[in-house]
């Protein structure tokens, strides 16, 4: 009787703890799902020249004792096309993890790309507060043109560049007041540092697909990821990461 009622035990302990790992597997890895793989012809129609997104730390003054820090991220992604011209461009299934902060697509806005002076928002020169930066979607459509004179725009054919961003929003807080009446200072470079934040919680996965439906119906779609590996402020203002295919 107690070898069966012990047998019987194992087995509630093993389907225990197979269950617990599925959900906890399926909880953590959220950068998942197939993307269709392209028809070769139209695989060797595309190339990608250009593929890396840099990081810099930048801040929203709320108040004197109130800074914010953020993390703003901009791809630069260009892609080569052959023979073929394009009816619609996409950024879709955009998808992140990490441990801190909010991280949010920021799409391009309308604004002529030869202004003078723009925000990380694609907005003209002006303050950003907190609850400018707020998520308009997983995905960004863009208007196909012969030539590019708006931020939300890319060319119809040859070479393609589109601009986006991507924010961490609100990773730390500094109070800007108490340090310069403390230190008498206070100085900008070492916002990370007078955060206390530590540097492996701004780790931060980013993946997205793009999305490529050409004039005779045929379609492409790639799908490019990245990690950011906060470390990477230890030593560099600006980090250049590499935003890889994946396969």
């Amino acid at each position: 009787m107690k070898k069966y009622l012990l047998i019987s035990v194992m087995v509630i302990l093993i389907i225990s703890v197979i269950v617990i790992i599925f959900f906890l597997s399926k909880k953590d890895n959220t950068l998942t799902g197939a993307i269709k793989k392209n028809d070769p012809e139209i695989e060797k129609l595309v190339t990608i020249s250009q593929s890396e997104i840099s990081a810099f730390v930048f801040v929203t003054q709320e108040s004197q004792s109130d800074h914010r820090l953020n993390i703003n991220l901009t791809p630069f992604l260009n892609l080569d096309i052959a023979e073929k011209e394009i009816k619609s461009f996409f950024i879709r299934n955009f998808k992140s993890k990490g441990q801190t902060g909010e991280v949010i697509l920021i799409p391009p806005t309308d604004i002529p790309i030869d202004t003078v002076s723009r925000t990380f928002l694609f907005t003209v020169a002006d303050t950003i507060k907190q609850s400018d930066i707020v998520s308009k979607g997983d995905s960004i459509e863009y208007e196909v043109v012969s030539q590019v004179t708006k931020y939300n725009q890319v060319r119809s054919k040859e070479s393609i560049s589109p601009y986006f961003g991507i924010i961490i929003k609100n990773v730390g807080t500094v109070n800007y007041k108490e340090i310069f009446e403390r230190d008498g200072v206070f100085d900008g470079l070492k916002y990370l540092e007078y955060s206390g934040i530590s540097l492996n919680k701004l780790d931060t996965e980013i993946q997205f697909d793009v999305y490529i439906e050409f004039t005779d119906s045929s379609k492409y779609a790639k799908r490019f990821k990245t990690i950011l590996t906060g470390e990477l402020f230890a030593t560099q203002t600006a980090p250049l990461l590499p935003l890889e295919v994946v396969e």
